[in-house]
C-alpha cells in the first residue's frame, strides 16, 4: 500500500470516529474513545481536523444575475467579494457573476453579495431623497452613478481590510503550526483543478474609476462605511447575518 492510499484511509478512518457522538447514538463513553483515538491518529499522522475534511469539501459553482443599474457597482467589488470569501469567480457578459470554490465558501460569497446590493439599493433610495441629491449640479443619472461608486469603493475597502487582517492571522498560526501551509496549498490546488477542469481561463480586468460627482460619491462611501458585514451577536437584530469564511 503506497503512503497516499494510507493517509487516505486513515483520513477516512478519522471522520468515521468524528462522527461517533452521543447525538448519533453513542453513549457517552463511546464518544469520548472515538474523540481521544481521532486525537491519537492526528498526532501520529501530523494531521488537523480542518486539512481532514478539507480534502472532502466538494467544489460548487454558482450564478448570480443582477440586471439593473446596481450591477456597475457590483463589479466594481466583485474582487474583493472573492479574496473575502477565499472564491474564483468571473463575469458573463454585463449582468452575470459566477462563483467558484469550496461550497461553504461560495454559499458565503453568494449571500454576501445579496446582502451588498439589498444594502446599495437601499442606500440609494435614501441618497435620492437626500437634500445633497436635491441640490446636485449634475444629471440625476451621473450623481447616482457616482454615490454607487463610491458605495463600492468603499465595501471593497473594508472587504480587503478583513481579508488582510485575517491573512496575517493566519500567517502567523502558520508559523506556529507549519501543517497550516499545506492546508492553504491544498484550497489553492483544489481550486486551480477545478478551474482548469472547467475550461475556464480567468483574466483579471483592470478599471479606472470615473466620478463625476464628488458629494454624491462622498455620500456614497458614508453608505459603504454602514453596511454590516461582521457576525451579529446571537439573537441580535439589524443587518442579517454574516458567516465567516470557514479555512
Amino acid at each position: 500500500m503506497d503512503q497516499q492510499t494510507e493517509l487516505a484511509k486513515v483520513k477516512a478512518r478519522i471522520r468515521a470516529l468524528a462522527a461517533r457522538t452521543v447525538e448519533r447514538g453513542c453513549s457517552e463513553a463511546e464518544a469520548m474513545a472515538a474523540a481521544a483515538k481521532v486525537g491519537e491518529l492526528l498526532d501520529i499522522y501530523g494531521l488537523t481536523m480542518s486539512e481532514v475534511e478539507l480534502r472532502e469539501e466538494a467544489c460548487g459553482q454558482r450564478s448570480l444575475v443582477f440586471a439593473d443599474p446596481r450591477r456597475a457597482a457590483l463589479q466594481w467589488l466583485f474582487p474583493a467579494v472573492l479574496r473575502f470569501t477565499e472564491c474564483r469567480g468571473w463575469t458573463v457578459g454585463r449582468a452575470e457573476f459566477v462563483l467558484f470554490g469550496l461550497e461553504p465558501d461560495v454559499q458565503m460569497a453568494e449571500y454576501l453579495m445579496h446582502v451588498v446590493a439589498g444594502a446599495l439599493a437601499y442606500e440609494e433610495r435614501r441618497f435620492r431623497d437626500s437634500p445633497d441629491y436635491r441640490a446636485r449640479r449634475t444629471p440625476p443619472q451621473a450623481a447616482l452613478r457616482s454615490f454607487r461608486l463610491g458605495f463600492a469603493a468603499r465595501v471593497a475597502d473594508r472587504l480587503d481590510a478583513m481579508a488582510e487582517a485575517r491573512e496575517a492571522a493566519a500567517a502567523a498560526a502558520r508559523r506556529r503550526t507549519p501543517a497550516g501551509t499545506a492546508l492553504v496549498l491544498l484550497k489553492e490546488q483544489r481550486l486551480d483543478e477545478g478551474i482548469r477542469r472547467l475550461g475556464v481561463r480567468l483574466v483579471t480586468v483592470r478599471r479606472r474609476l470615473s466620478v463625476r460627482d464628488r458629494t454624491a460619491y462622498a455620500r456614497g462611501r458614508e453608505a459603504g462605511g454602514r453596511v454590516g458585514l461582521e457576525r451579529p451577536l446571537e439573537g441580535g437584530g439589524g443587518t442579517p447575518a454574516l458567516p465567516r469564511p470557514r479555512r
